[in-house]
């Protein structure tokens, strides 16, 4: 009996470590290994088993306030509706304006005034990238520069493609929610080392489809930018190693936040659902059946119904 509680012991014992080990946030690999990919699984599954206090049928209304930022472009009006309305019903924060910041558009400006939004023009915000930068790099830094249009002390960022499924709140007791997935790209984490030096990282991806953003903690990000590299944040995120496909404004926010930050975040599974952009015309079944297992779905365009399976 003694060398059988010995032994459960020892098990119980190397499955803590086993799991803090593959939970720990770890120095920067020269590239996504094999066994890398195993312990990002099992990361998943274990978030996936726990239980999720921001995300459920039952979550209270938060009293903090926020404000809610939409990226759009013409291409994004089959869904922006229903990513708007989503918002509004699922949402449990106060909301005190949204914002579409979207190019100059009749088109958008109608569906910002339909929906009760405040349009922006893409310009106001980054001036200086107006026409000379890759899209990408543009909507990046867009969307780490809407804390100077918002007024609330928070922000929600939502993709245009993106419609919540369940009750959501993004800050509890103190702790800000970080949606991780499994979808991993070194290359943003690459990105997130160069601009911020940050060493350790978790073995997650965080490339969300949304980020809630505290301003406080933005502006300590920027200015660590801005340290680090003696250049304004935006031209430090504009140089040729950063300003890639992979760069990630929602990727670097959140690492930033775990390595400074970590008793004010908590990482939760992401549960988003994709589907091409061509099937929004059957949303509404879709959410009905998806939202049991869900918190959103996203519509791509780079997916077809051809390749979707």
């Amino acid at each position: 009996m003694k060398r059988f509680l010995a032994l459960l012991s020892l098990i119980i014992s190397l499955s803590i470590l086993s799991m803090w080990g593959i939970t720990a946030p770890e120095t920067l690999p020269k590239k996504d290994t094999t066994w890398h990919a195993y312990k990002r699984k099992l990361f998943m599954k274990f978030l996936s088993l726990k239980r999720d206090r921001y995300s459920n049928n039952h979550v209270p209304l938060c009293k903090h306030k926020i404000d809610v930022v939409f990226l759009c472009i013409e291409k994004d009006l089959p869904t922006i509706r229903h990513a708007i309305d989503a918002v509004k019903g699922l949402v449990m924060h106060p909301i005190n304006k949204i914002y579409l910041i979207c190019p100059n558009s009749e088109k958008l400006r109608a569906v910002a005034q339909e929906k009760g939004c405040e349009f922006v023009e893409e310009t106001k915000i980054m001036p200086h990238l107006a026409g000379a930068s890759p899209r990408h790099l543009k909507q990046q830094l867009i969307k780490l520069n809407a804390d100077t249009i918002t007024t609330a002390d928070y922000f929600l960022v939502m993709d245009a493609d993106t419609v919540l499924l369940q009750t959501q709140i993004f800050l509890r007791e103190g702790k800000a929610v970080l949606n991780a997935f499994g979808e991993y790209v070194l290359g943003s984490k690459v990105t997130v080392e160069s601009a911020l030096k940050l060493e350790k990282y978790y073995n997650l991806d965080f490339n969300s489809h949304h980020m809630f953003f505290e301003k406080s903690k933005l502006k300590a990000m920027k200015d660590r930018l801005e340290k680090l590299h003696g250049l304004p944040w935006q031209d430090v995120l504009n140089t040729s190693e950063i300003a890639s496909e992979a760069f990630s404004g929602y990727e670097m926010y959140a690492n930033f936040i775990l390595a400074f930050f970590p008793n004010e975040a908590v990482i939760v599974h992401g549960k988003n659902s994709q589907m091409p952009a061509d099937r929004i015309s059957g949303i509404e079944w879709q959410r009905g059946f998806l939202s049991k297992g869900y918190k959103s779905l996203s519509f791509h365009h780079s997916m077809t119904t051809e390749n979707y399976s």
